[in-house]
């Protein structure tokens, strides 16, 4: 293995600023151009469920990505290799499987919300439990998610995160509020698309640096830790926790609550697809070169609290040291730009999603039932609004209380929030026969014995469990106490839902019937125009077209930048790629 040196990373230039400031108007102005497609609350929370399965499946996959992949997951990448980028890819595997049949499912819901989903399975008394609880968790994931996007711009503005966190906080709760779903979904797909191919380019870039020496020689100068994945570890533990990271990641994709990103599109068949569009590429190793960055810094940076002084978790710069270093001017400001822009697909669906579990299962059901359709609109913008200031608030408690890197942080709670929300919603679109108070009863009970078992952890006795004759490391504690809680946590909520079975017999006959309601309909395949949907394909065509040839547009002028030629180069492929896409579907919209 040959010695580790340390690069010099950039700082921003003035061609950086000017290409943040054409993707910051681009986004308002896409928000506010998108207020007239916002009829009513099916608009403004789901796109009117007329939405083409490429719209549906882009943004989704680029809502999936935010910047704590680029920090968090980053970190431990830097850390620990391919580690975990193999949970993702492989665990898309039975998450293709399981949604193949499953999102056709969620589409005939029928549902503007996910949330009114719950209430057809389990009726009132989960609903609101749900409801109530996933609000304020909603927010505090939210809150996190924009500590993360601080973290990553205070790494490239050399700034203190909790002025980054409030910046970058009002912007995003601007561009929620006026855009609805739409414009979310519009923008995340020149989003998407844009964070392909710049993560490609800083991974090519970061291979072709001398130190790394290529594809081939990357083995030949990684840590040893990246070689061995039980490295000072305890190798039970390294694959107990591999199996549970794709446990996770496939049932969490099962989740009837993340069945709002499916009622968005027209049928069946495009739920279908854009099951395809959603997976597909982490199966063409997308997690990996997403991270490739990263595990070269572990090279190049051998010592990141040089580089990132004013982060809690220096390893968290792992992936912007790399772009920092790689990336000439014009191409940086891209990178930042893509990188809010992932966050805001994901925090700003987070404030849509939320606003709407208010707005149709709070407000207009028990507050306000006679509230129209603009009443409603009007509430939602409100309610959305409120939540992003609750969510600064949130991002700043989390950055100035938090002793967690941000990836062993999302762990732990994972570890104790994570099934029991999971497993009713799950077992529920299959199981047919539980009372309405299955649901929120198996959260109530997953969450006591998380509680529980989190108190009783001790170091002592897993290092007792495996034989261990030292202490167990960091890693290894923070492994063991997830796995731990998460054994509980999965057994539990699993038995309980269970054995609320034996109860079914005691429903309600107003519960029999919104059962079998429910299950009829889970079985009748959606007519798309027959059930009151609008043809808007055109528009769709019309807008992302149009969003592509302005975008392919200015960064094809980025090749006037004076970089070298491999600079030029960049800009003029990147910005053709999105320049013949726009012309494609331009004349697509035209047709």
């Amino acid at each position: 293995m040959t010695e580790p040196t340390s690069a010099a990373v950039q700082l921003l230039g003035g061609w950086d600023y000017a290409v943040i400031v054409f993707f910051a108007v681009l986004m308002a102005s896409l928000s506010i151009i998108c207020r007239k497609l916002n009829k009513n609350p099916s608009d403004y929370f789901r796109g009117g469920g007329n939405m083409l399965w490429w719209v549906g499946g882009i943004s989704a996959m680029a809502t999936a990505i935010s910047a704590w992949s680029f920090t968090g997951a980053a970190a431990k990448c830097y850390q620990d290799g391919f580690l975990y980028p193999a949970t993702l890819v492989i665990g898309t595997v039975p998450a293709i499987l399981a949604m193949w049949f499953i999102a056709p499912r969620f589409r005939r819901l029928r549902v503007i919300t996910a949330m009114e989903g719950v209430f057809r399975r389990f009726g009132m008394g989960t609903e609101q439990f749900y409801t109530w609880f996933t609000l304020p968790m909603g927010l505090f994931w939210g809150g996190i998610g924009l500590n993360t996007i601080g973290v990553f711009m205070a790494g490239v503005f050399r700034m203190d995160v909790a002025t980054t966190v409030l910046v970058f906080g009002a912007l995003l709760t601007f561009v929620a509020v006026l855009g609805g779903q739409w414009a979310l979904s519009f923008f995340a797909v020149v989003q998407g698309i844009l964070l392909v191919l710049v993560v490609i380019t800083v991974a090519v870039l970061s291979l072709m640096r001398p130190e790394i020496g290529g594809w081939a020689n990357l083995p030949a100068v990684l840590p040893a830790r990246h070689l061995n994945f039980a490295f000072e570890s305890s190798g039970a533990l390294v694959t107990i926790w591999f199996i549970y990271q794709i446990l996770f990641w496939a049932l969490g994709q099962m989740d009837l609550r993340n069945s709002g990103k499916f009622v968005r599109v027209k049928d069946d068949s495009a739920a279908r697809r854009m099951v395809l569009v959603m997976f597909v590429p982490a199966l063409l190793m997308l997690p990996v070169l997403m991270q490739l960055p990263a595990i070269c810094a572990a090279v190049v940076f051998p010592d990141l609290a040089m580089v990132f002084p004013m982060l809690k978790s220096p390893a968290e710069g792992a992936w912007l040291a790399m772009a920092l270093t790689v990336l000439p001017q014009g191409l940086i400001g891209l990178m930042v730009a893509v990188m809010f822009g992932a966050t805001a697909d994901s925090t700003d669906a987070a404030l849509n999603s939320n606003a709407g579990f208010f707005t149709r299962n709070v407000y207009a059901r028990y507050i306000r039932p006679q509230a129209s359709a603009k009443n409603q609109v009007f509430t939602g913008k409100i309610i959305t609004g409120i939540f992003g200031v609750i969510t600064i608030g949130v991002a700043l408690a989390v950055n100035s209380l938090r002793n967690l890197n941000l990836f062993d942080l999302f762990q732990v709670l994972n570890a104790m929030l994570l099934p029991p929300m999971i497993v009713p919603m799950v077992l529920g679109v299959f199981i047919k026969r539980t009372p309405d108070w299955s649901g929120w009863s198996t959260v109530v009970a997953g969450l006591v014995a998380a509680v529980i078992v989190n108190a009783l952890y001790s170091a002592e006795a897993v290092q007792a469990l495996l034989g261990l004759d030292r202490a167990l490391s960091l890693r290894e504690v923070v492994e063991s106490q997830f796995i731990v809680i998460s054994t509980a946590t999965w057994g539990v909520s699993i038995l309980w839902f269970l054995s609320t079975r034996l109860f079914w017999g005691k429903s309600r006959p107003e519960h029999r019937e919104r059962i079998e309601a429910l299950f009829a309909d889970l079985a009748r395949p959606v007519n798309h125009m027959g059930e009151g949907g609008e043809d808007q394909d055109s528009m769709q065509y019309r807008v992302v077209g149009g969003l592509f040839l302005l975008t392919g547009g200015a960064l094809m002028l980025g090749a006037l930048i004076p970089n070298p030629l491999y600079g030029r180069i960049i800009f003029m492929v990147i910005g053709g790629m999105l320049l013949l896409m726009g012309l494609v579907f331009w004349r697509l919209a035209k047709r």
